[in-house]
């Protein structure tokens, strides 16, 4: 008998454990939930939908990395803070290239779940007299929060065309809203004017199909929409339009910056998308 409820008492602490474990486990968010993904979350992708992609590479010898003058600040002078207009790794990835859906020239539209109205916060960081992320995504209805972590004041110039226009002082240890009540056609700057190397942007658009290129120059952008869709390429030190690729050993043209594909449902795999080095400023 006391074999019997020993084995009864360490199956009920089992039990008990896997409940527990379960109760803790995450959930899988709902599709509507993910119509607004927290920055840095990946989002689980719906098979009956596309998922887009791709490789960027930066195709020439790889620009050194340029350090700037921070010498007129006493806090920013103790580090090295590198330009980010133009990062390109090792294997020639290229870093914060933007590619945004374009749902006025795309046939293929939003779905609805995707197309509602977006909530909650993205934050923009002054960290290491830099703005942290350098390109920050945001939805129309979000806010952004303006944080200042370093220990020296900073300022935010955001250059809005369709969102009200903000330049604010962020003290140490301050913070600041912007709630976002419009798109935006390109990339918008933020600059601090007490730092004037510190410069970073903004995409603010109505959907959830922007992907930023990490260092190795991969983004992946899920649950868009089957079929004929335009996608904007945008680069900050981009020296005009974009206008043509090399995608997976093709060349491409692309009209003003604007690259034409069609969708199917599941993963769309560009593989390497080869951009020359006479298409960014020196």
């Amino acid at each position: 008998m006391k074999k019997v409820l020993a084995l009864l008492s360490v199956a009920g602490l089992a039990i008990t454990f896997s409940l527990n474990c379960l109760a803790q486990a995450p959930q899988a968010a709902t599709t509507d939930a993910q119509s607004t993904p927290p920055a840095g979350k990946m989002v689980q992708a719906d098979g009956k939908l596309a998922t887009l992609r791709a490789k960027f590479v930066y195709d020439g010898a790889a620009p050194a990395p340029q350090k700037v003058d921070s010498s007129k600040d006493p806090f920013c002078a103790q580090l090295e803070v590198l330009s980010e207009a133009m990062l390109v790794g090792k294997d020639g990835g290229l870093q914060n290239l933007v590619l945004m859906f374009d749902a006025k020239r795309s046939k293929a539209k939003v779905p609805a779940q995707f197309a509602k109205p977006a909530d909650g916060t993205v934050q923009l960081d002054n960290n290491g007299c830099k703005f942290v992320p350098h390109i920050v995504f945001a939805r129309v209805g979000q806010t952004i929060e303006v944080l200042n972590s370093d220990q020296t004041g900073h300022n935010a110039n955001f250059g809005f065309f369709n969102n009200p226009a903000q330049n604010f002082l962020i003290p140490v240890g301050g913070k600041k809203d912007i709630k976002l009540v419009a798109d935006e056609a390109t990339l918008m700057p933020v600059e601090c004017n007490i730092h004037p190397w510190m410069k970073g942007y903004v995409v603010v658009q109505e959907h959830p199909y922007v992907g930023i290129t990490d260092e190795a120059g991969q983004l992946e952008i899920p649950n868009l929409p089957v079929g004929e869709v335009t996608f904007l390429v945008r680069h900050e030190n981009a020296d005009g339009s974009i206008d043509e690729a090399v995608v997976d050993g093709k060349k491409q043209k692309w009209g003003r910056g604007r690259m034409e594909i069609e969708l199917k449902p599941g993963v769309n795999d560009l593989g390497t998308i080869k951009l020359s080095a006479d298409k960014f400023k020196r």
